[in-house]
């Protein structure tokens, strides 16, 4: 039942960010930023980034509030250490949960492995999108086959 709430809580905690991204980027094509030049994209990049980063933060610091609150360990930054080897799959093995407990650091690292997937993949489309605005900003809206014959030039 703890896993099932702390994996519910991290899907919540992954789609806020997911909104947040969401709004930035619709701003940001909407005002006509994204895809201008290669600092701005890189910008936006980065933005993305920390915000995927912030939540994966906040859901290593989710498992780690629930080590405590289960027992497990007696202060926050240990628990912590403990949450990040396990949802980053790290593991390094010197700290282990209870024999009552220990079902929770697989979790953790299956929820960690699967948000870190779609964190590739938001980072992905974005990406993807900024090129394409860049692709169409530099070349209008020519055939793929004059495009393909001609050089990409860095502006």
């Amino acid at each position: 039942m703890a896993g099932a709430a702390l994996l519910l809580g991290s899907l919540l905690c992954y789609g806020v960010a997911m909104v947040l991204i969401l709004r930035v980027m619709v701003r940001l094509v909407r005002s006509g930023y994204a895809g201008l030049g290669f600092w701005k994209d890189v910008a936006v990049m980065m933005v993305v980034t920390l915000i995927t980063a912030a939540a994966h933060i906040t859901q290593i610091a989710l498992w780690a509030v629930a080590f405590l609150l289960c027992g497990q360990i007696s202060d926050f930054e240990t628990a912590f250490y403990l949450s990040a080897q396990n949802y980053t799959a790290l593991g390094y093995g010197d700290i282990v949960l209870s024999e009552r407990w220990r079902l929770l650091g697989p979790l953790e690292a299956i929820n960690g492995l699967l948000f870190f997937g779609l964190s590739t993949a938001v980072l992905f489309a974005v990406m993807s999108h900024l090129i394409t605005n860049r692709l169409h900003r530099e070349f209008g809206q020519r055939s793929e086959a004059t495009l393909s014959q001609e050089p990409l030039t860095e502006t």
